[in-house]
């Protein structure tokens, strides 16, 4: 399995009261695609709701000619601590709902749009080091392009998704995909 080994003791504790963990993997996993966004020089849109599958938009100054000037790429994005349990030597495991998949695959989007997961530690004072190099984040955030999204199966609301380690998501892999985002065409 890939990946950079979390520490071996926590960095701190978070105290009774904090936000749920499930709120705190949410904001690790948008932080985490800024710091990837930022250094692509891309910039990231917020969404406050979430009814259609896309946590934010990503969109560049780029003019791809004769393609799309300032493409976009809605991103859906989860986040997982149980990496035991979801991640094996070529993929990372997701359940995700039907009409999710239906919106990211869907062939007449207006923008091309991703799916990402970030895989971190389950605790989150083993998030992140702090050393004389700076911040180092324990995880890895992978992707699948909403077209390679699996047909959704007759009569199911959930469906497992397994998304390639070797998607790994990462500055230069991020301006490719924007570049395939200049390109993207609603049939």
């Amino acid at each position: 399995m890939t990946g950079v080994a979390a520490p071996a003791v926590a960095s701190h504790v978070v105290p009774g009261g904090a936000i749920p963990k499930s709120a705190m993997r949410e904001h690790l996993s948008e932080a985490y695609l800024q710091m990837i966004a930022s250094a692509a020089g891309l910039t990231v849109g917020d969404w406050g709701d979430d009814y259609d599958g896309v946590d934010t938009t990503l969109k560049t100054k780029v003019d791809y000619f004769p393609n799309k000037l300032q493409p976009k790429l809605d991103v859906q994005l989860k986040c997982t601590g149980q990496k035991k349990r979801l991640q094996t030597a070529t993929h990372v495991s997701w359940s995700l709902e039907r009409r999710t998949i239906e919106f990211l695959r869907a062939s007449n989007r207006s923008d091309a749009a991703l799916f990402c997961v970030l895989v971190a530690p389950g605790e989150p004072g083993f998030w992140l080091t702090k050393n004389l190099n700076g911040l180092l984040a324990h995880s890895h955030m992978y992707f699948l392009r909403g077209p390679d999204l699996p047909e959704p199966k007759p009569k199911q609301k959930k469906q497992t998704v397994k998304i390639p380690l070797a998607n790994e998501l990462n500055p230069q892999s991020l301006l490719d995909l924007m570049e395939e985002a200049s390109r993207w065409h609603a049939a």
